[in-house]
């Protein structure tokens, strides 16, 4: 598989996952028993780009796992899902970077992610002339600062690729990762496709609400944002022409097991249908939904992710029950 054939490159982490099952999240100075452990491939680009190989896209990965069984077993998961590996990087022993999950009986969970994984990643030209010949690439705020304003370089021209940015975490984290307001302000202009949830708008834009959340990224130069707010569906933006415009797509239900990767899940999809396939929002955004609910039937990031057969079933237009509003 050749670059200029793909029709997304992720560029950031594939890691490892330590999946818990306990009665409860713990708050501070509270014990906890552990039910289970799973340990499963995971990292938000790496689980992005499996979503979207899996609902069929022509997809690559540029990561870096390290050589003991761990980044094996995690370099040949995302391989055995179709997606091109010829870019991820193998270093050595203890390299590969690692997250433990807890997760309750309703699906919630908090995440501590380790180890060394994309801090250690290095880019060349040949990795600058595989993202350059992909429809869109997409990365994270966890990519090291020097790399993500490359990427976003990258992604400048009208041949560029679309570049899809997803925004995770608190800033408290992200600063602590290396990652300021500044550099996100910095880069907005290049941004096609901004994703976020409730939690990181808030603390980006510092407004509480979706909607105030949204108009300030807007009045940032965004132009096209996605909010998702779990079990309360997801917000999309689109500022492109005229008077912007907030649709709303409510999420689907499920019997959720495990909400680790779901928001992985249905940016994969959005990058599908309204990144590529240039669907209108309302569209787009009932068909993410589907994927984000399908994502949640398993344990782990990758074990129940949909086809694309399985997300139209779901997001059939007689199901659905969105609104669109005038911001």
């Amino acid at each position: 598989m050749s670059a200029p054939s793909l029709d997304l490159v992720a560029i950031g982490n594939a890691v490892i996952d330590h999946v818990h099952r306990v009665p409860f999240l713990p708050q501070r100075d509270e014990a906890v028993v552990v039910f289970d452990r799973r340990s499963s491939p995971g990292g938000v680009e790496a689980n992005v780009a499996a979503a979207a190989a899996r609902l069929g896209l022509r997809v690559g990965l540029i990561a870096r796992v390290g050589s003991e069984p761990e980044g094996r077993m995690v370099l040949d998961d995302i391989r055995q899902r179709g997606v091109d590996v010829s870019r991820m990087q193998v270093g050595a022993e203890g390299e590969t970077a690692y997250t433990l999950v807890f997760v309750d009986p309703q699906g919630d969970r908090i995440m501590m992610t380790g180890g060394g994984g994309v801090r250690l990643l290095d880019l060349d030209t040949e990795d600058e002339a595989y993202i350059r010949g992909a429809r869109a690439c997409f990365t994270s705020g966890y990519l090291p600062w020097p790399h993500l304003e490359r990427v976003a370089r990258l992604c400048a021209g009208d041949d560029a690729p679309l570049f899809v940015f997803d925004l995770p975490g608190d800033f408290a984290d992200l600063e602590a990762r290396g990652l300021r307001r500044e550099h996100v302000d910095a880069i907005i202009p290049r941004i096609d496709l901004f994703l976020t949830n409730r939690g990181s708008l808030a603390s980006y834009t510092g407004t509480e609400t979706i909607e105030g959340g949204l108009e300030t990224l807007r009045a940032k130069g965004v132009r096209r944002a996605t909010v998702s707010d779990g079990r309360r569906g997801v917000f999309l933006l689109d500022a492109r022409s005229g008077a912007p415009e907030i649709v709303h797509v409510p999420a689907f239900p499920v019997a959720a097991v495990d909400t680790t990767g779901a928001g992985d899940a249905l940016h994969a999809a959005l990058i599908a249908e309204w990144g590529l396939a240039r669907r209108p929002a309302v569209e787009a955004g009932r068909f993410a939904a589907a994927a984000a609910a399908l994502a949640c039937r398993d344990f782990g990031c990758r074990s129940a992710l949909p086809t694309r057969a399985e997300v139209d079933a779901l997001a059939h237009p007689d199901a659905y029950t969105g609104r669109s509003d005038s911001a």
